[in-house]
């Protein structure tokens, strides 16, 4: 019995032929005969005979496998990209190795370094919040390895794919004004990052155009469930009249709602409160909270879509943008 991966070798052994013949019967050569390539194809059906991948690999110089680099595994959003990317990865018989840089700009280096060593034939990134210096992006682009950006990416021409931010933003303040909301707070992620700059101006930009002035007290750096409890019970105590928060994220929006709620007031009666993202923690919390879906699984199958062009073909960078669409609950209406 034989007790390792199958090979060709051992067809060829047992049907006495030579492993060119099994190897051409395989790929349907015409030179072949019909008699011979029907045993062959029988046999290795019967052993359950697989291609080795590295094999081919090695020949073809093709390792047959994209990276994705992610800031943070346990977001809801990166494993919908993640998903999304394998979707459409597998399906044109690519896999998928998946790394995490931790928010850490020394990991992401690391890892970029790391992967020239595993031959990759493609990568897809989101940047760390701690990336202002892309140099390892060259690097990589130097060795001939095709990167498409999504969600966080570099203010350079590049390929990348991206939420709309601004309308994201923009459509959920707006929702709050047209709710009763006046007074309203975002709690946001640093300008530092493209899509901190394009919240806070879709934030600021529907004020304008409901008539409500711009107040730089409410706008208060805050992207985590920890920091929201504490700063939320802040705003409250300094504006009384706070009637609406817009999170940056749904985590942030959680952690608001709670502090709300420990203040003695409720959501959405006293305080209405959107989030971003529409991550499954933010239909299931009490009270259900309204936010922005960022369509995770889209941005990643477009991802994974343009990357798999440009491994097929160099082509000018290119912009794709996946539009955002409100998810309405309770915590708002």
């Amino acid at each position: 019995m034989i007790k390792h991966q199958i090979t060709i070798k051992d067809i060829a052994k047992i049907l006495k032929i030579s492993v060119s013949t099994v190897s051409r019967a395989l790929k349907d050569h015409p030179d072949i005969s019909d008699k011979t390539k029907k045993a062959v194809q029988e046999l290795a059906k019967e052993l359950q005979y697989r291609p080795n991948a590295i094999a081919l690999s090695l020949k073809s110089s093709k390792s047959k496998i994209i990276g994705i680099i992610v800031p943070k595994l346990v977001h809801h959003f990166f494993s919908s990209v993640i998903q999304g990317v394998e979707n459409l990865a597998y399906d044109n018989g690519y896999q998928v190795m998946i790394y995490n840089s931790g928010e850490s700009f020394e990991r992401e280096v690391q890892l970029s370094n790391s992967i020239l060593n595993f031959r990759l034939d493609g990568l897809i990134i989101s940047m760390s919040k701690e990336t202002t210096d892309f140099s390892h992006f060259d690097k990589l682009d130097s060795y001939g390895i095709p990167i498409v950006f999504f969600d966080r990416v570099p203010d350079l021409p590049v390929n990348k794919v991206i939420f709309d931010d601004y309308q994201g933003a923009f459509d959920a303040v707006s929702h709050l004004i047209m709710q009763g909301s006046t007074t309203i707070a975002h709690l946001s992620a640093s300008e530092q990052m493209d899509i901190g700059r394009k919240r806070i101006e879709g934030y600021k930009a529907a004020l304008a155009v409901h008539g409500i002035q711009f107040n730089s007290e409410l706008l208060v750096k805050c992207d985590t469930f920890d920091e929201a409890g504490a700063i939320t019970k802040n705003l409250m105590q300094t504006h009384k009249d706070l009637d609406g928060i817009f999170a940056v994220n749904d985590l942030t929006g959680i952690g608001a709602t709670n502090a709300v709620r420990q203040f003695g007031k409720s959501v959405p009666e006293d305080i209405k409160v959107i989030g971003f993202t529409n991550e499954i923690s933010s239909a299931v919390c009490a009270p259900s909270l309204s936010t922005v879906d960022q369509r995770g699984i889209e941005m990643g199958e477009e991802a994974c879509k343009l990357l798999l062009e440009n491994m097929q073909k160099e082509q000018p960078p290119q912009t794709k943008v996946v539009k955002a669409n409100l998810i309405l609950r309770k915590s708002t209406s």
